[in-house]
């Protein structure tokens, strides 16, 4: 099909896209007026504070990962056939997104990185990894499709996701149960770093996310999607409630085609797809209920209301009452 056999088809979605859109807002509510709603920012603040993981509990994270990268050195250091694996920390840890669990338990990424194509498959490089680090905890591993999982009891797991690197390949592979895959975590976490703001709140976006869905009963996107979803249509303000739910208005206008979430990065697959099309229904409607409720938190002028309404929302971590500086919480 030529250009201009295209362009009718092209002007009538155009036109049909244009005219949902004025639909939307002639029938839509009116703008909230944030003046009159009561604000909770300093509440946010506070949220975020408690669900994200104690320095105290880091230093411990920190002190287990050496423990367990010596422990991985030790075991490769008898293996005549590969090398001594390099070891680099991804996922939520290295983008600053890592929160805690409602019991208190969480978890971090700890790449295994093998600087030369191995010789043998895939499985059996991740079965090693797995018998170096078996013994190393109570709980000990557990061998999962893309990684090798280490469990502290009642603490934190460590996946341990296995990959070869090579200086004519533009990007890693990780080992799965089946197959080699490219995979790049390293750009996808410098692509995220990229969008940060400086004050911080794009990064807290994430964590309220992340936790509303560890909230919800059904299965929800990984913590990844959200971050890519919140970086992608991050929307800005003075006020953390504010931003949150004009950010989950404009991730839900993503969705109107269709439900997805394309990693920016290597290799640039759909971060929903494992999600069922049932799943993916009820996730729109919670997602739907969410923001609704946003809405009618920051329409309420009662200060018990609105923070009842976001404590619905987030668990019994969102805090209660706070005595707040007032010259502050009107700005």
């Amino acid at each position: 099909m030529n250009f201009k056999t295209m362009l009718p088809v092209l002007l009538r979605i155009i036109a049909v896209s244009l005219g949902a859109w004025a639909i939307k807002e002639l029938f839509s509510d009116s703008k909230i007026d944030y003046t009159k709603s009561h604000n909770v920012h300093f509440h946010f603040l506070q949220f975020e504070k408690n669900i994200s993981v104690p320095s105290v509990k880091v230093q411990k994270l920190v002190s287990s990962r050496k423990a367990l990268e010596k422990k991985i050195i030790g075991f490769f250091r008898l293996k005549k056939n590969v090398p001594i694996p390099k070891f680099y920390i991804q996922g939520s840890y290295k983008m600053g997104t890592m929160i805690m669990e409602r019991d208190g338990t969480y978890d971090v990424d700890l790449g295994v990185y093998f600087l030369i194509k191995p010789g043998i498959e895939p499985m059996t490089l991740q079965k090693w990894v797995l018998d170096s680090i078996n013994d190393h905890t109570y709980m000990g591993g557990r061998h999962m499709e893309k990684c090798v999982r280490v469990k502290y009891q009642a603490e934190f797991d460590i996946d341990l996701p296995v990959y070869y690197k090579v200086q004519d390949e533009p990007h890693p592979f990780l080992a799965t149960k089946y197959e080699w895959v490219e995979s790049d975590p390293k750009e996808l976490c410098d692509w995220f770093d990229a969008k940060k703001d400086e004050n911080g709140q794009l990064v807290r976006l994430v964590k309220y996310f992340k936790t509303w869905a560890k909230n919800r009963p059904q299965k929800m996107p990984s913590g990844i999607a959200f971050s890519v979803w919140v970086a992608k249509y991050f929307m800005p303000n003075t006020r953390d409630d504010v931003a949150f739910y004009e950010t989950a208005e404009a991730i839900n206008d993503s969705f109107a085609w269709s439900l997805s979430c394309v990693n920016p990065a290597t290799p640039e697959d759909d971060l929903v797809e494992k999600l069922s099309s049932n799943q993916k229904d009820i996730f729109k409607e919670e997602f739907g209920n969410l923001i609704e409720s946003s809405k009618k938190a920051l329409q309420q002028t009662n200060p018990k209301k609105t923070i009842s309404a976001w404590r619905h929302l987030f668990g019994h971590r969102f805090p209660d009452m706070l005595v707040v500086d007032n010259s502050k919480n009107d700005r």
